[in-house]
């Protein structure tokens, strides 16, 4: 993913910001008079603020009924749960775009007669003009009083998902992996750096259609008609996905992105996916308000699985899923307005169980992850949120709303992207309150991984994918060529030594002005450099080889340290 100015001026003015994001009823300051009143403005709107406190509630909420299994197959739904109580009580069908909390009278329920119940539902329902999937449903206990609809449980997605095939995982032979995989002609970096994994950028808006053009293929969901145009496709996503897959055994991670309305190879489509409270940053996040936005964005993921994950790897394969970029700073990466951070993350845990419950059909070893900068506790961008509040209320979902595989693609640059000295990062400290998370102190990430608290139901260790990092060389002179080296010699060894972390996709495989930076293993590929190999390439190419500890001895005295005992208990 490049990185935007915005995001470079994180680091040069990290020291003189502070930014406090204040959450629930504490939104609003008391203003004594008109002057004040203007100055203590909220930056949320009133409705925002009432969903933000509502969603607080309903996560810390404890309740007597619930909603204890959901299983998919192919024709049915099957809801078990209990109710405790005198009364009326309905299970209640919450789409994703309704509003679990904000709902006085719930229109598809049905009525419970039986405290301890397992109901069996037809999958597929005519719906607002669309054949409606409930796979992508949650179910939730509603006790009805003078007409009202009030919660009685939380909400329930999906536990299981009955897969229509099986594909075996693709498992990573090691921890080295490229980020941004593309078609060039160093295609053989792949094979020579021994990548066991990677990511790939696909944009669905550059792709996909509402009225059908030349060479465009027909997908048809929910009902609907939606077009593809297939030579995109096969001009960038099947040729490296090919490569990297097919050829090559890569597990290749997807970076799920859309632009706003105005950037869409169809503009119409795109004001159907772009959030209606966007207002700019790079990306949008989807609309999920309404059914045709929600079975659009849902097309495009259901097209996506059918094509990518295939038992004959025809286009090549897709094994995990990163849905969009950086959501902590989502005003740039996932623009859905200026929103408190639960209604954000609310409506980006909906984004990821849609993309979770539709691809687990066709991939039953499919995970999702969220993207994150290197900020942890501290926000880097004014507007930004922090990562740990993001990741702690994605927790607090799957302990409320049923646990999904969902793990991490955490973005561990330096605290000062141009420095490739990342083992002097001040703000990089060993602690689970610590400001960022970067090579210096990975330990707090594996920390967090290997945390019971922290898995996958418990007991499976949360994948983490350092799925856009690496370290920079400042110029193409022989010491910032040298430190950038050193720099990732440093990280390697706290990554492959970290049981928690499964690997590193590193950003960039080529310089690029984007990124304001020279985070390369190569240089610029044009006319001037033509891509040539940096000194950081080789010892990429060395680490994990029996080759890796003579050749990184030289990076010691620039590091200052006398071995590679670095890594760090806390």
């Amino acid at each position: 993913m490049r990185l935007i100015k915005s995001q470079i001026l994180r680091y040069v003015f990290e020291d003189s910001i502070i930014f406090v994001l204040i959450i629930t009823s504490i939104l609003f300051l008391s203003c004594q008079n008109d002057e004040q009143e203007e100055i203590c403005q909220s930056p949320y709107t009133e409705e925002d603020v009432r969903n933000e406190e509502a969603l607080r509630a309903y996560l810390q909420a404890s309740y007597v009924c619930s909603v204890d299994q959901v299983s998919v197959t192919k024709k049915t739904i099957q809801i078990a749960g209990k109710f405790i109580g005198e009364g009326v009580f309905y299970l209640s069908e919450i789409s994703p775009y309704v509003d679990v909390t904000r709902m006085d009278t719930h229109s598809y329920k049905i009525r419970l007669t039986n405290s301890s119940f397992k109901i069996e539902l037809d999958r597929f329902v005519e719906r607002e003009g669309i054949s409606y999937d409930r796979l992508l449903s949650k179910w939730v206990i509603v006790k009805q009083e003078n007409g009202v609809d009030l919660l009685a449980s939380h909400a329930r997605y999906a536990d299981e998902i009955q897969a229509i095939q099986f594909l075996e995982p693709i498992k990573l032979t090691n921890k080295k992996g490229m980020g941004g995989i593309i078609p060039n002609q160093y295609i053989t970096d792949l094979s020579l750096l021994n990548i066991s994994s990677g990511t790939i950028n696909i944009p669905i808006t550059h792709f996909m259609h509402l009225t059908a053009r030349s060479g465009d293929i027909e997908h048809m969901y929910g009902g609907k008609t939606y077009y593809i145009d297939e030579g995109y496709l096969r001009n960038t996503i099947d040729i490296a996905l090919l490569a990297a897959t097919k050829e090559r055994n890569i597990s290749v991670a997807a970076i799920i992105l859309l632009d706003p309305a105005a950037r869409c190879a169809d503009p119409d489509l795109g004001a159907i996916l772009q959030h209606p409270d966007n207002n700019g940053g790079t990306y949008t996040m989807p609309d999920l308000t309404n059914a045709e936005s929600v079975n659009c964005y849902a097309a495009a993921l259901d097209f996506l699985a059918k094509r990518y994950c295939r038992i004959d790897n025809s286009y090549g394969r897709i094994s995990h899923w990163i849905m969009h970029n950086e959501v902590d700073g989502g005003r740039d990466w996932a623009n859905m307005g200026v929103k408190p951070v639960t209604v954000f993350t609310d409506t980006y845990v909906k984004s990821m169980r849609m993309c979770y419950n539709i691809v687990r059909q066709y991939d039953v070893h499919a995970e999702v992850f969220a993207s994150f900068s290197h900020s942890w506790t501290e926000v880097s961008n004014p507007g930004w949120y922090t990562c740990k509040e993001i990741v702690d209320l994605l927790s607090a979902y799957s302990k409320t709303e049923g646990d999904f595989q969902w793990g991490l693609a955490y973005h561990s640059y330096a605290q000062d992207l141009t420095n490739p000295c990342t083992w002097i990062d001040p703000n990089a400290q060993l602690s689970m309150a610590t400001p960022f998370i970067t090579f210096k102190n990975l330990e707090v990430l594996n920390k967090w991984a290997l945390s019971k608290e922290n898995k996958y139901k418990g007991t499976v260790k949360r994948s983490i994918w350092l799925s856009e990092a690496g370290v920079s060389s400042r110029s193409y002179s022989n010491e910032d060529l040298q430190k950038q080296a050193a720099g990732f010699a440093y990280a390697w060894k706290k990554i492959n030594a970290l049981e928690g972390i499964d690997g590193i996709q590193w950003h960039n495989w080529f310089d690029h002005s984007g990124d304001g930076t020279c985070l390369g293993l190569r240089k610029y590929l044009d006319e001037s450099y033509k891509g040539e190999a940096k000194p950081v390439w080789e010892v990429y190419q060395k680490a994990g080889t029996n080759e890796e500890d003579e050749y990184f001895k030289q990076f010691l005295p620039l590091i200052g340290i006398p071995d590679w005992n670095i890594i760090e208990n806390f």
